[in-house]
Parts: structure tokens; sequence; C-alpha cells
């Protein structure tokens, strides 16, 4: 008799949380629907932009860095700094630009007209 109602209570029990059950599994159901649909138009948006939904893996981030510094090798090599390009001297508004440094422009400088001190009146000393 006893394990007739052990049996007959987990019955009443699963029937009791059968809805709340079915109610949890509808819920993710609705929810892994609305992610499958945005997730889609999110990856074809990103897709004809030209990018990728996933971030980049430690060792692509690494093998682009190494293909930057390479690029950058070959580039130097193609085409040596030369610190001062000559003749950039005794050429009237000449302007020597160095890489990587700014360049500053001067303001236009006003000249001023040059006029002469009023005299000051000694008087005392003649």
């Amino acid at each position: 008799m006893l394990k007739f109602l052990q049996v007959f209570g987990l019955g009443i029990l699963y029937v009791v949380l059968s809805p709340f059950f079915l109610l949890i599994l509808a819920l993710f159901a609705v929810y892994a629907t609305v992610m499958m649909v945005f997730l889609f138009f999110k990856m074809v948006i990103l897709f004809f932009a030209g990018k990728n939904l996933f971030s980049d893996l430690p060792e692509d981030i690494e093998a682009r860095n190494i293909l930057e510094e390479q690029r950058k090798l070959k580039q130097a090599q193609a085409a040596p700094f030369q610190p001062f390009p000559f003749p950039p001297y005794g050429f009237p508004n000449a302007q020597t630009v160095f890489p990587n440094q700014p360049v500053i422009d001067q303001p236009v400088i006003k000249e001023i007209e040059a006029t002469p001190l009023p005299e000051e009146k000694d008087e005392g000393h003649e």
C-alpha cells in the first residue's frame, strides 16, 4: 500500500508540474526562434558589410601582426629613409618635410611701421 501511495503521489506531482514544464519549454522555443531570426539578419548585414559575426582568434591576430611587420620591413627596404632631402637650401619658399614629423604652418608676420620716437625736452641740461 505504501508503494502504491508513492507511485500515486509521483503521478500527481508530475501532473501538477507538467504545465510549468511545458510553459518553460514553450518560452525557450519562442526565445530560440526570435534569436535565430535576429542572428540571421545580423549575419546577412555583416556579410554584405565585409565583416565577421565572430571575433578573431588569438592566432589570427598574431598572424595579422606578423604579416604587417613583414609588409613594413619590405616597404622600408624598398624606400630607405633619407633624413635630409637635398637640396632644400638656398631656394626661396623651399620647405623641407620630414616623414613622421608634423608640419608647422607659421602665421603671416605683419610688418610694423617704423616711426621715430617723439623727442623729449630736457630741462636743466643743455
